[in-house]
């Protein structure tokens, strides 16, 4: 959704990184009369900081959740072996 039309931009789309294909700078108003070389510049200085976002560790409510999934699965297949046993057998 785009909330200005008088808003400046700038588009970096050779980032060198392999998450994102392109980048998208809103340029301040008191920044638009600035010279373009330099605004280039800083948004090809930001883009080439940013790094591998940081992998996410499972809280112990969610680990303890998936355990129980697992279990419940496990305990659902062993039961439903058992009935095919008995009745098949």
């Amino acid at each position: 959704m785009i909330k200005g039309v008088n808003k400046q931009i700038l588009e970096v789309t050779n980032t060198e990184s392999p998450y994102f294909e392109k980048i998208i700078f809103f340029v301040r108003p008191e920044a638009q009369n600035k010279n373009p070389e330099a605004l280039q510049k800083e948004a090809r200085k930001l883009s080439l900081s940013v790094k591998k976002p940081p992998k996410t560790k499972m809280t112990v409510k969610q680990l303890s959740k998936a355990l129980s999934q697992i279990a419940l699965g496990l305990g659902a297949g062993a039961a439903l072996t058992f009935i095919l046993n008995n009745i098949i057998g």
